[in-house]
């Protein structure tokens, strides 16, 4: 019994230092990313699916060989030489304990430090005439995975995408972001987005 009670203790204490690193690494590249308050007015409820910066990263590693001019799929934003510090095996790992993950909680004001804009229902953001579209209208929105923590807990991945609210085309931006913590602080160590797309 008291192995039982003492093994429920452990997983549940894993479990809430797990969320909170999840919460440090959100917040720490919400405010590196859009440190300007205008920059976001809108954040989605629904989260982007969380092994979607994994296939990203995992895409890039593979194409990191090709050369400019031919057919890259994914690619890291920096210039060469790229760094990889998480080895695909390790990605595979982290594939495998996620992709079964259909705990997909939606996003809270409590999530957020210092809240800034305004959480919004997926279903809701582009309606015609509604109080949101009308008070948004033309103002950046911002989708985000919850993060993924390497086990050694030194990398994060995540995935992000923006975009105008009632405008259709040409003003999305998204990519997978890798962030290594620092000290204890998460910092963007490199984004990696699909090359050649113009959304």
């Amino acid at each position: 019994m008291k192995k039982i009670i003492y093994l429920t203790f452990s997983l549940l204490l894993l479990s809430c230092t797990s969320s909170k690193i999840e919460k440090r690494v959100l917040n720490s590249f919400i405010s590196e990313k859009f440190s300007n308050t205008q920059d976001i007015s809108v954040l989605v409820k629904q989260p982007i699916n969380r092994t979607l910066p994994l296939y990203f990263y995992e895409k890039a590693y593979q194409d990191k060989d090709i050369r400019l001019g031919e057919k890259i799929r994914i690619r890291a934003n920096s210039n060469p030489p790229f760094e990889w510090p998480v080895s695909i095996i390790d990605i595979e790992k982290l594939k495998e304990k996620y992709t079964n993950d259909t705990v997909n909680q939606l996003w809270k004001k409590k999530d957020f430090k210092r809240l800034k804009f305004d959480l919004a229902d997926t279903k809701n953001i582009n309606i015609h005439g509604t109080a949101l579209f009308e008070k948004h209208f033309g103002n950046k929105l911002l989708e985000i995975s919850r993060p993924i923590i390497t086990t050694n807990n030194k990398y994060a991945f995540l995935f992000f995408r923006t975009f105008n609210i009632g405008i259709y085309f040409g003003h999305t931006t998204q990519g997978a972001v890798l962030m290594k913590n620092v000290n204890g602080d998460w910092k963007t160590m490199e984004t990696y987005s699909e090359f050649d797309i113009i959304y």
